[in-house]
């Protein structure tokens, strides 16, 4: 149960032997606070904690108490880092075929700021037989780890989730990611085996971007070219359709939306092969 303390009552020594901390909250309320916290903004998350506890606490406290909590759960994954740095355990198993995924987003702070936030999630992969007799891959069990580091030191310290999923285990591994350089040397680092996908939605905007540059952008037209070429790329190899793109790329060399995106799909070739991938 959590409950307040009035501003004259301190705690007793029996406190400290039952590990009560600090503060007008009992360990329980402290932690049932930071959850909340955690999970929503922090005006929000204090309106909650009263109406489950009849507590009131401020912002500023809801705050603080999150912040110091992520701070020490920082550096204890820190030392977990280390120690599997140093001694190399081994890792328990997980599941056996496994799904990551890497990316950045820039996230607003204090005072109008903004920063790149990097995240990986790691997620089981199991099949389900549709009515229409076809298999379809299904995700859960994700979880994430993020960090607001630069790509090198976020690909040193998700060694804490890698290790604890038991990536080093898995059968078969799928990295689908947006192609950018710092996730495919995330996923050299992690798991060099794993089969690369450049995830469709990517995809899908740099042929956009190709048939947009060709018929003008959001038209009909553009739209039925781009309708017909993803259903291309879904149901047959890149190959192609980067022969298709070439060509227009050669017919127009002034038109750099052409060139440019051509390059992007044509470096990440092996990546779009999504028949082989769905089977």
């Amino acid at each position: 149960m959590a409950y307040a303390l009035g501003a004259d009552r301190g705690f007793f020594p029996l406190d400290e032997e039952l590990k009560l901390l600090p503060g007008s909250l009992t360990p329980h309320g402290h932690e049932n606070l930071v959850r909340l916290s955690s999970w929503m903004p922090f005006e929000k998350a204090v309106g909650i904690f009263r109406d489950f506890t009849g507590i009131e606490v401020s912002k500023g406290m809801s705050q603080r108490y999150t912040e110091e909590a992520g701070q020490v759960y920082e550096q204890i994954q820190g030392k977990e880092v280390e120690e599997i740095e140093k001694n190399a355990p081994v890792a328990e198993k997980g599941g056996d075929r496994l799904q990551i995924s890497a990316d950045g987003a820039m996230v607003p702070l204090l005072h109008g700021v903004w920063a790149e936030v990097r995240t990986v999630v790691i997620g089981d992969v199991y099949s389900v037989l549709e009515k229409n007799g076809e298999s379809t891959a299904h995700t859960h069990n994700l979880s994430y780890f993020s960090r607001k580091v630069s790509a090198e030191a976020f690909q040193r310290l998700a060694i804490v989730e890698m290790h604890r999923r038991g990536i080093e285990h898995a059968k078969e591994i799928a990295a689908i990611m947006d192609g950018a350089e710092w996730e495919q040397g995330f996923t050299d680092y992690h798991c060099p085996r794993a089969i690369r996908i450049l995830d469709f939605p990517h995809a899908a905007e740099h042929v956009n971007h190709i048939g947009e540059a060709l018929y003008g952008e959001r038209t009909p037209e553009s739209r039925a070219w781009l309708e017909e070429h993803l259903h291309r790329l879904k149901q047959e190899c890149p190959d192609e359709l980067l022969r298709e793109f070439g060509n227009l790329a050669q017919e127009k060399p002034d038109v750099e939306a052409i060139t440019n995106n051509l390059t992007y799909l044509e470096k990440r070739r092996e990546h779009m092969r999504y028949p082989d991938f769905q089977a």
